[in-house]
Order: C-alpha cells, then sequence, then structure tokens
C-alpha cells in the first residue's frame, strides 16, 4: 500500500467583478515575461483519489467536475483585468478530456506593462466550449496561494465548476 502524505487546502474562486463594456471573449495572448505553470489533475490521479476517500472535504470543494465538465476540442484560458478592466487572456489551451493539462500563464513585461498578470493577481479561468458557449470556471487548488500568479511559479488545480455566461461571446469560433 502506498500512503500519501499532503496538505489539502480549499479555495474556491468566484469572479465577482462584472464585465465593463464588455461582450467578446478573446482566448489568443501574447507571451510576455516569466510565466507561471498551471496543471489540472486529471480526475484518475492518485491525488484526486485520495482525497475522494477522505471522510471530511472542506466544504465547497471540487474534485474533478462538479456539474457540466470540459470536452476534448474546448478552449481554456486563464485571463486578468487590464487598465481598461476587460479581461484579457494570459494563457489558454486546447483541453484534453481525462489527461494532463498544463497551461502557462504569462506574466507582464516589462515590469508596469499591461500586457499580462502581475505578481499577486488572481487568476480568473473561462472556457469556450466547442459549441461557443463561454463559461467562467470556479477552481479549487491545491492550497489557497496557487489561485495567484507569481512568477515562476506553479499551480495544482484539483477540480472545477462551470457556470454560463450569457453576457459574453467568443471573439473566434471553436465550431468547424
Amino acid at each position: 500500500m502506498v500512503q500519501y502524505a499532503f496538505d489539502y487546502y480549499e479555495f474556491f474562486i468566484d469572479s465577482k467583478s462584472g464585465v465593463y463594456g464588455q461582450d467578446s471573449i478573446d482566448f489568443s495572448f501574447e507571451k510576455t515575461g516569466p510565466n507561471h505553470s498551471v496543471l489540472v489533475l486529471p480526475v484518475w490521479h492518485p491525488v484526486i483519489k485520495e482525497l475522494q476517500q477522505l471522510d471530511s472535504l472542506p466544504i465547497g470543494m471540487v474534485l474533478g467536475f462538479d456539474g457540466d465538465s470540459l470536452e476534448s476540442g474546448d478552449r481554456v484560458g486563464v485571463f486578468y483585468l487590464d487598465n481598461q478592466e476587460k479581461h484579457k487572456c494570459a494563457g489558454s489551451l486546447e483541453w484534453r478530456s481525462n489527461d494532463f493539462n498544463m497551461l502557462p500563464v504569462w506574466g507582464q513585461y516589462p515590469p508596469g506593462a499591461d500586457n499580462g498578470m502581475e505578481i499577486g493577481e488572481r487568476m480568473i479561468w473561462m472556457a469556450q466550449k466547442k459549441d461557443d458557449s463561454i463559461y467562467q470556471i470556479e477552481v479549487s487548488y491545491q492550497k489557497p496561494l496557487m489561485a495567484i500568479y507569481l512568477k515562476d511559479g506553479a499551480s495544482a488545480v484539483l477540480g472545477m465548476k462551470l457556470k454560463k455566461r450569457k453576457d459574453l461571446k467568443p471573439s473566434s469560433s471553436l465550431k468547424k
């Protein structure tokens, strides 16, 4: 029997901020300065399996997906609010179901530029499904500090909950 010793913390991100004057969302991004790597663990990963066996998970913690899930080919991105309070993408990828998904999140460069995440800024997650609907994602991280951008940092995502955003449309279609 293999035993794992981990410290687990629940941290849920839910953006309460409105989208001011923004009706479309663009998943393209610029590779700027130092990045922060985010690993989304698949539901079959031993860490998630071990957590599922615990009797007392923190309230609200999501392991894997709560309700709606992502499918291979969906677009997932991490966003920040630019100086005009609009969502800008700091990194995105094409989702691979039942697999590891590693997402580089790009920081501003040079410092002070409005072209990437600022150190200490919380990551805002969005998804574009193949039917071109947009979802905001609440994310459960392994540890609370993993919710913010750190220069050359790393985060582990244990689960996601998707909420449809009817007020946002994609700037380009995934439909083929």
